[in-house]
């Protein structure tokens, strides 16, 4: 019995925290995640170009990154940051966020996966920022489940 399995990606490698950002938005939303994924597909054929990212204090020097919009019904609510790890156009890229637009979230997340925040104060103050964007987008946890 010969069955037909989709081929992995050959020009983009998903860090280890990106899968977990993708299972989390899978839970949320079936529709963003099929989205990213078929998005991802396309980078890894060479048909779509991220927008560069750059040097902010908040965010660090992501200047070897770049950007894709997440759309779904004409919103553009989430973001993939991918790293540039080939030329310089993305010809090999290594996703590292897929996350929400808000508040910068996905940016954040680059910023301290790649360690581009260097000072120790300012990625602490990011850490807990992030911390707090995330639980303010969960759903309301019930009243039983807040007692315990």
């Amino acid at each position: 019995m010969n069955q037909r399995r989709s081929q992995p990606y050959r020009n983009v490698f998903l860090r280890d925290e990106a899968l977990d950002d993708l299972r989390e938005i899978a839970q949320r939303s079936r529709e963003v995640a099929i989205e990213v994924l078929r998005l991802l597909k396309l980078l890894d054929a060479g048909r779509l170009s991220p927008v560069r990212l750059n040097d902010y204090v908040k965010t660090g020097d992501l200047t070897d990154c770049g950007k894709i919009v997440v759309e779904v019904s004409g919103h553009p609510e989430h973001r993939i940051v991918v790293r540039d790890l080939g030329r310089g156009r993305f010809e090999v890229s290594e996703v590292i966020a897929i996350e929400a637009r808000a508040e910068d979230l996905a940016y954040l997340l680059a910023g301290l996966r790649l360690g581009r925040i260097e000072d120790p104060v300012r990625r602490s103050d990011t850490s807990r920022r992030v911390d707090r964007i995330r639980r303010a987008a969960r759903p309301a946890e019930s009243s039983e489940e807040r007692r315990d």
